[in-house]
């Protein structure tokens, strides 16, 4: 499936968890094609090349209230390494542009998906639904401008 296909799968989902992880379906397939290095480092190449100042603005204005849920804790790696994002959180923080904000929310985002590929997030837990549910529109939006 292309990125347009994975989105509107998506948006027929009702459950955050489905809807989060096939609109970051969609979002994989525009990225990974990007630059070489990390995966991370394709998200943030994709984002500086497909965003303007203006857009990323535009973007952090309209998901405020996800966005503020996104960076009120931390988002534990469940790989038990002792890390987290407070430093994406704290780069959000200190940002000086919107596209520094847009990489650091994705960064978050980031983590989110592979806390959730990795089988470490639960369909019962009110944390991770929440998370879930706070991220996709933003990804959602990014696809649907791009794909």
């Amino acid at each position: 499936m292309k990125a347009r296909e994975w989105l509107e799968r998506g948006l027929k989902n009702n459950d955050p968890i489905d809807l989060f992880t096939d609109v970051w379906r969609g979002f994989n397939n525009l990225y990974y094609q990007n630059t070489a290095g990390s995966e991370l480092n394709k998200i943030h190449e994709f984002l500086v090349q497909k965003i303007p100042e203006d857009t990323a603005k535009n973007l952090i204005d309209r998901h405020a209230v996800e966005i503020t849920y996104l960076i009120s804790q931390p988002t534990i790696d469940m790989r038990r390494n002792g890390r987290d994002t407070s430093p994406s959180i704290k780069k959000y923080r200190d940002a000086h542009s919107n596209m520094e904000k847009i990489k650091a929310l994705f960064t978050i985002i980031y983590q989110i998906r592979c806390n959730l590929e990795h089988g470490q997030k639960s369909t019962t837990r009110k944390r991770d639904i929440e998370l879930c549910n706070s991220a996709w529109s933003l990804v959602a939006e990014v696809v649907d401008k791009h794909a």
